[in-house]
């Protein structure tokens, strides 16, 4: 049998891993003795494989960098819900429980220029003070209303100092405790104004409006996205307002629960405004996350 370089080339590879018998390892060394293309294969063969290397690195980067963007989103979304969490529950612990009028509560001090000095009771963690202009313009009207929290009996314990009630002389006709839960004002010095029925100061209904107002721009604007839900560009206005008003409602949940009155109407806007402003970013970061899990 002549044996032809096509049968030593079918042989090399075997040759080259050391898995011949020693009569084909002698048959394949004497044809490469006399066959310089089968030697030149043969040397091919062991010669170390390099693996062809890509040097065009942008698809590596462009995943590089759209890896670090979900993680820069994630860790931002993280931290908002941490702020959220802790502002809610400053918000909770520091939340005012309005006291009742006792004699102990608030005292009234009367100077000998006509100042007014207001005394704290230890229990006061707060107080609030509203005044207005007598019906008759003879001097100035004031209510107060004082609380404790559960920060101020709990973690820390601090009492507001004595109060000049009228530092730049002004007249003062009357001052009205306020008692918030419904019963008629205590008059702590000066005139009553309304001998005949008494003085309730209400707490104010202003965040019910806004509650009110979030609650129909929700609506709308939920129904407008569902409506123009084949044209993109509208699609997307109409869900971002309907993501805001729904921030705000999720907002006034979190501080107020589902009382819309408040006897500190400011301080409670205020949180509320914070809280809707992170839920929102938090609510545009979870839809674009959304919507690139699935693309």
């Amino acid at each position: 049998m002549k044996i032809t370089c096509n049968i030593i080339k079918d042989l090399l590879p075997l040759y080259v891993e050391d898995m011949l018998s020693d009569d084909s390892v002698v048959m394949v060394e004497d044809h490469i003795k006399k066959c310089p293309a089968c030697k030149s294969i043969l040397a091919e063969m062991k010669e170390p494989y390099q693996v062809p290397v890509d040097m065009d690195t942008a698809p590596l980067l462009s995943i590089k960098s759209k890896l670090k963007k979900k993680k820069l989103q994630l860790v931002t979304l993280s931290i908002i819900f941490l702020i959220i969490i802790l502002t809610v529950t400053l918000a909770f612990l520091t939340a005012p429980a309005y006291i009742p009028y006792s004699q102990k509560i608030v005292r009234i001090s009367e100077l000998g220029d006509g100042a007014l000095v207001l005394e704290f009771d230890d229990r006061i963690s707060g107080y609030d003070i509203e005044s207005h202009l007598a019906e008759d313009k003879t001097g100035y009207v004031y209510h107060i209303s004082t609380w404790d929290s559960l920060w101020n009996r709990k973690i820390v314990k601090s009492s507001p100092k004595n109060l000049v009630l009228n530092p730049k002389g002004e007249n003062v006709v009357s001052i009205y405790y306020i008692q918030a839960d419904g019963s008629d004002d205590i008059l702590l010095y000066g005139k009553d104004l309304n001998p005949s029925g008494g003085i309730i100061t209400l707490p104010r209904l202003v965040l019910s409006y806004y509650v009110l107002l979030a609650l129909l721009v929700f609506a709308i604007t939920s129904l407008m996205a569902l409506i123009f839900r084949q044209n993109k560009k509208v699609f997307n206005i109409f869900i971002n307002i309907s993501m805001f008003s729904l921030s705000y409602l999720l907002g006034h949940l979190a501080i107020k629960g589902f009382d819309p009155t408040s006897y500190y109407a400011s301080k409670d806007f205020a949180l509320i405004g914070l809280i809707t402003i992170l839920l929102y970013i938090a609510l545009l970061i979870l839809r674009k996350l959304i919507r690139e899990l699935r693309d």
